[in-house]
């Protein structure tokens, strides 16, 4: 096949041959195609798309002739060589035998969905990745690759487009500040759950999930069962099942991956996605998990952890501490510092030691500064991790652990779960996480760091206890299984799932919502009689009547907040006929229209708006409330009342006394914006006096008062974006607020996040005026700077403060940046860091110097990447437009 792509601002066109080769156009590119396209013809293949499918690749050229009897051998499952040198080259030469053996079944080849189920670093990305490349490459559908953290998605882009990118496939990340969209020259989308659930909607809305994807990978699967985001994972499945079902394109199927931690239940997940099912037991790295009684220590390690961190840093081997707490990490970190300050630096090379340096210097000019912690404890070659510090801190860190630069990182759980660190020792130092019992699934995770493939024989999983009492339960912790998986759509997360199925037309009466849609759900496998089988069939028959019931309730809480409408008057399938709302009061199951089965649904604008801008039905009405009252009296004489509008639920716990003092200090403009959003200075005072008691009488007091604080909080949070927005360093916002960088980061995105989850519901209201200010808005809360220097924050490395050197050093745009030296940029760089030059200490000053040249390099590099990003995505545009012609 032809493809085009943008290198290094110019548009570059390859031939894809049959066996996988790049050829860039040419005499031999267009040899190639032709001798292809010969071959193909007689083997029955053509360009249409009933006939463009290679269904059985093991009988054609040159697959035929390599691919051998070997399972063990990649080229055994039909990767072509481009890519299976790149396997190679990052230490992938076989397959292991389950490998092999879950690959080996023919309806999995052919398109059935699997769910592999394995230990961690058993390779089931592995066996994804080679399903994917069969529907890329033989049935020329795209795919999509969800995960549950950002970290992990970068991680996962940079692989794939190594290997994959030898073949000419095309990955990108559809994440974070990504605008979301999945261009038509895009084969591999990999998002996390939030943008895959958006991307499936746009794909919904636009019929074309079923002509274009062909395979949905779903890593870490046992997520499912999660609070928080599993539901949003389970309805994501739901939808794109219930379209595959619909769809005309459905003979050609779609194919669901599922790699999951080994769990109970594992068989539901099999039968309610009807897939093949293969559980692997086997680890590459043998595990060994022991518990470590509290023994007689010096009063400064209590629990002996000194001992157990300095064996692995002797022998060359990093460790993994997980403790119950941030203030533990760092803790940990200072004391392993002092004690092993001279034996962490016994025989370092000194390569390593000026890596350190570098560290230290790298971190000096990181957004935040130097943490004085870690000026302590990196020389020792250690450090904290946890989500106080900012990501380019956790970056830094995390990428000189994977060098062996750090030899052991203090961690919170959620490093076990958001990062890929694996290490030769894992040490638990509690019982606890947070103020939360550590449970097995948790365990689970952090045990599974330990040992890393390609570089240990083993890996040591310590349980750390205190107490008899806490040496029992970590017994019993070692040997205890994991929760059955549950689904977690319930209550008003199914209301979501109603409403989204609802709007995007795959749910088109309430016959249909009480039969294939209750059907759809993993909850129906949990629930159902023993004996029942699958079916797609309409109508409510054999579905338990608990779900029922919760199915009645959450549309009648639709119909009653006017979310969706049910045309009582018509039967689906009628052209015309006068549309009824419900009554928006007293809304009941029993009122439901189910009892004429046929009858016709449809979302409202306002909840087509909800569904598009991937709010939750609760959080939009009452996003839609203060946009209604906003837009009868907006103060826009600063961003203030827009950043408030924007600010979400999860908020800066306020210090009161700071507060009030803040207030009293605020300019009249936003005192009017704090009169017009609630703030109140009587209540700021009480609040600052410890009175906690009822704000008015009656019965529901306790929840009156909830609701004003939490306007409050939500102000005190909107004045800190605003500080950043207005280009306020991090440090001096940290201190005003009494917020860690880490969190007041972790805040910025979110806000920006949440900027244009709400400008999109005000696009599809209508109301643009409303989202060309949030529009504007969104970038500047993500960045965390003003308008003139916002262009240049796009360019990968450059946060604020450089952002406003550069801009002083002449820069206006990404492009001059592109255009310019590296001498210049460095330039630029230095005069932020003046103090330099004054330094005696000749070896540190080079070091400085090397860290500016590297960061100097990577404004440079990245400022032309977004050039090329730029032209790609303008070349993208004008494809999507032809295919949408075509």
């Amino acid at each position: 096949m032809w493809r085009s792509r943008m290198v290094d601002g110019e548009q570059e066109v390859v031939y894809v041959t049959l066996g996988g080769d790049v050829l860039k156009k040419g005499g031999r590119a267009f040899r190639a195609a032709t001798a292809d396209q010969k071959y193909l013809k007689a083997q029955g293949i053509s360009s249409r798309p009933a006939n463009s499918s290679i269904e059985v690749p093991e009988e054609i050229e040159p697959y035929a002739s390599r691919c051998g009897e070997d399972a063990l051998e990649l080229a055994y499952w039909c990767v072509p060589e481009s890519v299976e040198a790149c396997y190679r080259d990052a230490g992938i030469r076989r397959l292991r035998q389950w490998q092999a053996d879950c690959l080996s079944s023919p309806e999995v080849l052919s398109g059935k969905s699997l769910i592999y189920v394995a230990p961690t670093s058993a390779g089931k990305s592995l066996v994804s990745e080679v399903l994917m490349l069969r529907q890329l490459l033989f049935r020329g559908r795209r795919a999509l690759v969800i995960l549950p953290y950002v970290s992990i998605c970068e991680e996962r882009v940079s692989q794939l487009r190594g290997s994959f990118g030898a073949c000419g496939l095309r990955v990108e990340g559809l994440y974070s500040s990504s605008d979301g969209k999945w261009h038509t020259g895009a084969d591999v989308a990999v998002c996390t759950i939030e943008k895959a659930s958006a991307l499936l909607n746009r794909l919904l809305e636009d019929d074309s999930l079923l002509r274009d994807v062909g395979v949905v990978v779903v890593d870490e699967m046992h997520l499912l069962g999660e609070e928080h985001r599993g539901y949003l994972l389970e309805l994501i499945l739901i939808k794109a099942r219930l379209s595959a079902n619909m769809s005309a394109a459905s003979a050609q199927g779609l194919q669901i991956i599922g790699l999951s931690a080994t769990i109970p239940n594992v068989q539901l997940l099999a039968d309610w996605l009807d897939a093949k099912l293969y559980v692997c037991h086997e680890r590459p790295v043998p595990l060994t998990m022991s518990v470590a009684s509290k023994k007689a220590q010096t009063p400064r390690d209590p629990d002996g952890l000194v001992p157990l961190v300095e064996e692995c840093a002797r022998a060359g081997q990093s460790v993994l501490i997980f403790c119950a707490t941030k203030d533990w990490c760092e803790k940990a970190a200072t004391l392993l510092a002092e004690e092993l300050w001279e034996k962490c630096r016994e025989g370092v090379m000194d390569e390593v030691r000026a890596s350190r340096i570098r560290l230290l210097e790298e971190l000096k000019q990181a957004p935040a500064g130097l943490c004085p912690i870690l000026a302590n404890t990196v020389p020792s070659g250690l450090a904290y991790h946890h989500a106080g510090l900012t990501v380019e801190e956790r970056h830094l860190l995390e990428a000189a652990y994977r060098k062996g630069v750090l030899c052991c990182l203090c961690a919170t759980s959620t490093l076990a779960a958001g990062v890929n660190l694996p290490a030769r020792r894992v040490i638990i130092r509690s019982l606890k996480v947070g103020a939360e019992a550590l449970d097995a699934t948790r365990f689970r995770q952090m045990a599974g760091r330990a040992g890393r493939v390609g570089l240990d024989t083993k890996g040591e999983c310590i349980l750390m206890t205190r107490s008899a009492k806490d040496t029992e339960e970590a017994h019993a912790l070692l040997s205890a299984q994991l929760q059955p998986l549950k689904s977690s759509l319930t209550s008003q997360r199914l209301v979501r799932a109603v409403l989204e199925t609802v709007a995007l037309g795959l749910v088109r009466s309430v016959e249909d919502l009480e039969g294939r849609f209750a059907r759809s759900l993993l909850r129906f496998f949990e629930e159902k009689p023993a004996g029942s089988e699958e079916t797609w069939c309409c109508g409510p028959e054999d579905v338990p009547e608990s779900l029922l019931k919760d199915i009645r309730e959450a549309l009648a809480y639709l119909k009653a907040q006017k979310l969706v409408r049910v045309d009582e008057a018509k039967e689906m399938g009628d052209s015309d006929g006068p549309l009824h709302f419900g009554s928006p009061q007293g809304a009941s199951p029993s009122a439901s229209p189910s009892k004429k089965s046929n009858v016709a649904l449809m979302a409202t604008p306002l909840g087509d708006g909800v569904v598009h801008s991937a709010l939750r039905p609760t959080e939009a009405l009452s996003v839609f409330e203060d946009l209604q009252r906003a837009r009868q009296g907006l103060c826009l004489d600063s961003d203030l009342h827009l950043i408030f509008l924007v600010t979400p639920a999860a908020s800066i716990e306020p210090d009161w006394s700071r507060y009030i003092t803040y207030y009293e200090k605020l300019q009249p403009r936003d005192r009017a914006v704090a009169n017009a959003v609630g703030v109140s200075p009587d209540f700021l005072l009480k609040q600052s006096m410890g009175h906690r008691g009822p704000l008015s009488t009656g019965n529901d007091w306790r929840q009156d008062r909830e609701r004003v604080t939490a306007v409050h909080r939500r102000f005190w949070t909107a004045l800190a974006l605003r500080e950043l927005a207005a280009e306020t360093s991090a440090s001096r916002v940290c201190v005003a607020f009494a917020a860690s960088r880490g969190s007041l980061q972790s805040l910025q995105t979110l806000a920006a996040t949440y900027c244009g989850m709400v400008r999109q519901l005000c696009e599809r209201l209508r109301w643009h005026e409303m989202a060309a200010l949030f529009d504007c808005l969104m970038p500047r809360l993500s960045f965390g700077v003003s308008a003139e220097v916002l262009p240049l924050c796009r360019i990968p490395g450059v946060y604020p403060a450089r952002a406003r050197a550069l801009l002083q050093a002449g820069f206006a745009s990404v492009e001059e940046v592109a255009k310019s030296s590296v001498l210049t940029v460095e330039a630029a760089l230095r005069k932020l860091s003046q103090f330099e030059s004054r330094r005696t200490d000749a070896e540190l000053v080079g070091h400085q110097e090397v860290v500016i040249r590297q960061a100097a390099l990577k404004i440079l590099h990245g400022a032309q990447k977004c050039v090329n990003e730029d032209l790609q995505q303008l070349k993208d545009e004008a494809e999507d437009d032809d295919a949408r012609d075509h």
